[in-house]
């Protein structure tokens, strides 16, 4: 944890305690006058950040779930409010939080590491809201987040001046104001673009993906590019790649094990696999693609020579 030492004048994390306390029966002009709040000095926004952040911390799971589909038009996040109902001891222990932050001297929240049980959401307090499938793993911070396991969408509000950045393992996210999701597990890492843009590796390659991009990085750092289709298709395209990074790519993307049998792994492979969904009809168009027999073991799928007896 890095410790901040510059001190946020205790008057304004009062007034920031104040304006998260008033959310519930705020209107339309106290909206916009939070906003003119929130906009009127960074040191506002970073006693709000500490404010949300510590009541995030206590009441994560009064937080409504955001659509799966991430359908939801992008809205200005101080417009739509939170929505979330405190009781008057959990509501006292969230400023108890704040200001014993206040005290501490701190001027952005401590990270915050939430694992999804079932699939959840959260949101920052710039009205950053990061949706997380079951068993994804995050950290939260200012204008940061790391995603330590599983899938997470991210709905970023954008601030050109300090870009949202995500990490996962090696790898740096950065935002250019878009929807995007990450996935990282022991296959890989992959990001796929659905609104805007974002730096992929921002520091070297500088990789850019607009919306419909995404992009698969397998062990040994071997990169595969690909792009989601209006029905949100995914398509991967190879040109003489062996079988089994085509392999390792689809087990990346629809997060499930996919195997080669070592007589077939190296076979180079061309040509275009679009991911539906339906893993068992995408993985039968795989075999007619390839000329190989693809079975399925449990939760598995192998992939093997044609002349092998089916299982």
């Amino acid at each position: 944890m890095t410790d901040i030492a510059t001190h946020i004048d205790p008057a304004v994390l009062d007034a920031a305690i104040a304006w998260h306390l008033r959310q519930e029966t705020m209107d339309a002009a106290d909206w916009a006058a939070f906003a003119d709040w929130l906009e009127a000095d960074a040191a506002h926004a970073r006693a709000y950040d500490i404010v949300s952040l510590s009541d995030a911390e206590r009441h994560a799971a009064t937080v409504a779930p955001i659509a799966a589909n991430d359908d939801e038009a992008p809205v200005r996040w101080w417009r739509r409010g939170r929505g979330v109902a405190l009781a008057a001891g959990a509501l006292a222990a969230a400023i108890a939080g704040a200001v014993g932050l206040r005290e501490a001297g701190l001027q952005s929240p401590a990270p915050v590491t939430i694992a999804a049980g079932a699939p959840r959401s959260l949101t920052l307090g710039d009205g950053t809201q990061i949706a997380l499938a079951t068993g994804a793993r995050v950290t939260t911070g200012a204008r940061s987040a790391t995603l330590e396991n599983g899938r997470a969408t991210f709905r970023v509000t954008h601030d050109a001046d300090r870009p949202f950045t995500v990490h996962a393992g090696a790898w740096e996210i950065q935002d250019v104001g878009t929807v995007f999701a990450v996935t990282r597990d022991s296959r890989g890492v992959d990001v796929s673009v659905t609104e805007g843009a974002v730096l992929f590796d921002p520091r070297d390659s500088r990789i850019e993906l607009v919306a419909g991009d995404a992009l698969s990085v397998l062990p040994g750092n071997r990169v595969v590019r690909s792009h989601i289709d209006a029905d949100r298709t995914r398509t991967l395209t190879f040109t003489g790649q062996p079988i089994a990074v085509a392999a390792e790519t689809i087990a990346l993307v629809v997060g499930r094990d996919v195997r080669v049998d070592q007589r077939v792994a190296t076979m180079p492979f061309t040509g275009v696999i679009r991911l539906t969904g339906d893993t068992s009809r995408d993985m039968a168009h795989l075999a007619r693609l390839t000329g190989m027999r693809v079975s399925n073991e449990g939760v598995d799928w192998i992939i093997a020579p044609s002349t092998d007896p089916a299982r």
